[in-house]
């Protein structure tokens, strides 16, 4: 069961776009996390971690799993990349699109990442690619700056705005 989502939330959600079309070829679908945590001040700080092939800043993401659904996906993949659990947001709150080394060099694979927000509420001390990768908690600003995709850093920048309630 989710909790009731928050008023941004609900907002971020609502807004969503549907699928676009593919202009060549079929895109490996995945499902990506975008964790935050509010600061002591209460502003929001975003989760970022190391790719394993080059040495830029991502978020969890990974392969849909006929067993899960995407935002389980999703939490899973919080979870093995960063060891971080909370709540995940029940429908996704964006989707890009981006090109990826494949094992053959020559060649990149075309995936598509819907993206889920996860408030973080706990973080493991043991996980289990806490040998493989860096994680570091950020800024909004900086998230967006260091994010590559230009639909994570519009949400960084939505997320760091204040809340508005009618």
């Amino acid at each position: 069961m989710f909790p009731a989502p928050t008023p941004l939330l609900s907002e971020l959600m609502a807004s969503c776009t549907g699928r676009p079309l593919l202009l060549r070829g079929r895109a490996l679908i995945e499902a990506g996390v975008l964790a935050y945590r509010p600061r002591k001040n209460g502003e929001p700080e975003i989760l970022l971690v190391s790719k394993r092939r080059s040495k830029k800043w991502g978020i969890p993401k990974g392969r849909v799993e006929p067993h899960l659904n995407f935002g389980e996906l999703a939490a899973k993949e919080a979870f093995e990349e960063a060891g971080v659990v909370g709540y995940i947001s029940p429908n996704s709150v964006g989707m890009f699109r981006a090109r990826r080394r494949s094992e053959n060099p020559r060649t990149r694979e075309l995936i598509e990442v819907w993206v889920y927000l996860l408030e973080v509420t706990k973080t493991r001390r043991n996980w289990p690619e806490m040998h493989k990768r860096r994680t570091r908690w950020v800024s909004c600003q900086a998230a967006a700056r260091q994010l590559q995709e230009p639909m994570l850093s519009a949400l960084c920048h939505r997320l760091a705005e204040p809340v508005r309630v009618s």
